[in-house]
C-alpha cells in the first residue's frame, strides 16, 4: 500500500466528511516527507540498466525486447499483484520510504505537537486506527446521506452540489481552477465531468460479453455498499439498477477512449452566459461564485455535449433515481476511510474484479 499516496487520497476522499480545516495536512505531509528525504544519502541508480536488455535481439526487429528482454525472462510478477514493471518498482520503493519517514517521526517523543511533522503523523495514525473506524461505522457521513435524503427537486440538489463542492462534491460536475493549456502564464476556471463509478464510457455502452458481464457485477457491489448505508438488500439492488442507468445516461455523451488523446476537444472556452444556455437547471453565476470562485466571464467547458445531456438528466429522471447516485457516490468515494468491511468490498471490486 502507497502510505504517501494513499494519505492524500484519503484526504481527498475525507472531503465528504472532514472540515476544509483539516486540508492543510496535505502539503504538510508533502513538505515533511521532502525535507526528511533530503538528509537520507541518495542511492545512486543508473538511468538505464543495460543489464535488463537482452542484446543477442536486434533493436530494427523488436525494440522493446532487445531494451526489455533481459528483466522479463527473469522477473516474476509478485502474487498479491496483477501487474508489474517499472512504475509498479518505483511505487513500491516510494511507499517503503514514505512509511520508514512516517514511523520514525511516529516513534519521535520529543516531536513538536505543532509542527508540520506532528500533522503528517496525526493524520496518518488517525487512518490507520482500524479500531476506531470500524466502532464510528458511517457516522461521518451520517449527516451528507441525511442531506441527500431531504432533496425534493433539482434545485435542492444542485444547492447542495454547491455546498458539497469544496468537501469533494456529489457527481454530476465538478469545477476547479488550474493552468490554461494553452497559456501556462494565467490560470483559468475549468468545468468537470460528473464522477462515474465504472472507470470510463466504455464500460457502461460497450455490448462485448466481458463488459456486460462487469456491468451486471457492478450492480451487485453497487447494491452491496449501498446495504452498508442502512439501505435493506431489496431496496439496494434497486436503487443499483437506477444507479447503472443514471451513470449510463452520464456515460454516453462523453468522448470515447480515442477522442480524448486529442487535448483540443477537451478545451471548450465559453462565457458563463453561453454555459448558461447549455444546462440552465444551474444557475451557473451562482454556483460559481458560490464555491468561493467569484465573478468570471468565461471559463474552460471540458465536454460541452455531457452538459447539454446532463441538462435533459436534470429535467427527465426522477428525483429519488438522482439521490440514488449521490448516495453512491458519497459511499463509493468515502469507502477507504470508513470500516474496513466497507473498505475491503470496494477494493474487493476495484481492485480484483475489475482487474
Amino acid at each position: 500500500m502507497n502510505i504517501f499516496v494513499t494519505i492524500t487520497n484519503l484526504l481527498l476522499k475525507m472531503k465528504i466528511h472532514l472540515k476544509k480545516s483539516f486540508f492543510f495536512v496535505i502539503p504538510a505531509i508533502v513538505g515533511f516527507a521532502e525535507a526528511q528525504a533530503q538528509s537520507v544519502p541518495a542511492k545512486v541508480q543508473p538511468g538505464i540498466n543495460t543489464s535488463f536488455m537482452d542484446k543477442s535481439v536486434k533493436p530494427n526487429n523488436d525494440f522493446f525486447r532487445f531494451v526489455n528482454g533481459t528483466w522479463v525472462e527473469n522477473t516474476a510478477i509478485p502474487a498479491d499483484k496483477t501487474t508489474w514493471g517499472s512504475f509498479n518498482e518505483l511505487r513500491q520503493n516510494t511507499d517503503r520510504d514514505a512509511l520508514a519517514i512516517l514511523k520514525e517521526a511516529a516513534a519521535n517523543k520529543n516531536l513538536d505537537p505543532n509542527s508540520d511533522q506532528a500533522k503528517a503523523v496525526n493524520v496518518y495514525l488517525t487512518f490507520m486506527d482500524t479500531i476506531s473506524r470500524n466502532k464510528l461505522g458511517i457516522k461521518p457521513i451520517k449527516p451528507f446521506l441525511d442531506k441527500i435524503n431531504k432533496i425534493k427537486n433539482t434545485q435542492d440538489l444542485n444547492q447542495l452540489l454547491l455546498e458539497m463542492e469544496s468537501q469533494g462534491g456529489l457527481g454530476f460536475y465538478g469545477i476547479g481552477v488550474g493552468s490554461d493549456a494553452k497559456n501556462s502564464n494565467r490560470n483559468v476556471v475549468n468545468l468537470g465531468l460528473g464522477s462515474l463509478g465504472l472507470p470510463d464510457r466504455d464500460y457502461y455502452v460497450s455490448d462485448d460479453k466481458d463488459s456486460k458481464e462487469k456491468r451486471e457485477k457492478y450492480l451487485t457491489h453497487v447494491a452491496r455498499m449501498l446495504v452498508f448505508v442502512g439501505e435493506k438488500p431489496a431496496d439496494a439492488k434497486q436503487n443499483a439498477a437506477k444507479v447503472l442507468a443514471i451513470e449510463t445516461a452520464m456515460a454516453k455523451p462523453r468522448l470515447d477512449r480515442v477522442e480524448r488523446r486529442d487535448r483540443r476537444k477537451t478545451y471548450n472556452p465559453m462565457t458563463v452566459a453561453d454555459l448558461q444556455k447549455l444546462t440552465p437547471t444551474v444557475n451557473w453565476n451562482a454556483y460559481i461564485e458560490g464555491v468561493g470562485i467569484g465573478k468570471i466571464d468565461s471559463l474552460i467547458v471540458s465536454q460541452p455535449k455531457y452538459m447539454v445531456a446532463l441538462e435533459e438528466i436534470f429535467k427527465t429522471a426522477k428525483i429519488d433515481d438522482l439521490k440514488a447516485y449521490m448516495r453512491w457516490t458519497l459511499i463509493n468515494k468515502s469507502s477507504g476511510v470508513l470500516t474496513t468491511d466497507i473498505e475491503a468490498a470496494s477494493w474487493d471490486f476495484y481492485s480484483k474484479t475489475l482487474q
